[in-house]
């Protein structure tokens, strides 16, 4: 009997500690879960400040692709002299389909300067050779067919004709691609997206977004599509619907791919034009585009 109250008193007393241990951990569990529910909190306005920090270009390409195309061309031409690179094509022709065609090209800015060199499927040419002014016919009926371009035959005419100068705007540059050679380059096919669009637009008849985002020959790229009031290949405008692919570093079209329908059916491709293996700034010399260098 003596000893009960000690007894009662050491259990109050573990009874106290307990309660205090466990109100300790209590409000040490409430702090974490506080300073969790703060840290959530704070996630948004940190992912708010990095969108916010968009790239200018990506946010324009966005809002309004027709300007961001124009920025892309401006900022081609300031900082590009020349490139080389692998153009796949393939395009419908008044003939029909062409066959997929690789080749490759060099590229200078100024003087304007093109040689392109088939590897796979050769048309009327195996290798061409442009230089703005360097070669001219003054005698040409059509001022169009005044500019010329030499080109080297396939193999089995190379015994009989080792170059021979042609119109780079004439009839047989026609008939073997939609597009001339003085129209190479990724500074002239913005310009001749620009063109079509603002007149599109001038007339209400543009559409123009940005379809989303892609990779192309393994780089991320932009895809625009601009779709046009298109009737037929004898009307004005070029095409239906072009896909645009604009490469996120380069800024330039790498890739576009033109239809007749909405839909955009391979049946209906009119034209196909890809750019790989893209090298800046090669540093091309006046050799680069001289006939006797390729043995034209």
């Amino acid at each position: 009997m003596p000893r009960e109250p000690r007894q009662i008193t050491r259990r109050k007393l573990q009874f106290f500690f307990g309660l205090v241990l466990a109100g300790i951990l209590y409000a040490q569990f409430q702090l974490n879960e506080d300073a969790e529910v703060i840290l959530t909190q704070r996630a948004p306005r940190v992912l708010a400040a990095e969108t916010s920090d968009v790239d200018p270009f990506e946010k324009m390409i966005r809002r309004d692709p027709l300007s961001a195309l124009k920025e892309a061309r401006d900022r081609h031409l300031r900082s590009v002299k020349d490139y080389e690179c692998v153009m796949v094509k393939q395009e419908l022709l008044p003939s029909g389909m062409s066959e997929e065609q690789e080749i490759k090209v060099k590229f200078r800015h100024a003087p304007y300067s093109v040689y392109m060199d088939w590897i796979r499927n050769p048309g009327l040419a195996a290798r061409v050779l442009y230089v703005k002014g360097k070669w001219t016919d003054p005698k040409a009926k059509n001022p169009d067919e005044r500019e010329l371009a030499v080109a080297q035959p396939g193999k089995i005419a190379q015994l009989f004709v080792k170059s021979l100068k042609q119109p780079v705007r004439g009839s047989l540059a026609k008939d073997a691609s939609r597009r001339y050679l003085d129209e190479f380059g990724f500074s002239t096919t913005l310009d001749l997206l620009i063109k079509y669009c603002d007149i599109a637009r001038a007339k209400g008849e543009l559409g123009l977004e940005l379809a989303g985002e892609s990779h192309f020959d393994g780089r991320p790229v932009w895809v625009v599509r601009r779709t046009l009031p298109y009737t037929d290949e004898d009307g004005f405008y070029p095409d239906r619907t072009a896909e645009i692919y604009i490469d996120k570093e380069y800024r330039v079209p790498v890739a576009v791919y033109c239809f007749s329908d909405d839909a955009k059916n391979p049946k209906n491709l009119l034209g196909k034009y890809e750019y790989r293996n893209i090298r800046f700034g090669v540093g091309l010399t006046d050799k680069d585009f001289e006939p006797k260098t390729y043995g034209m």
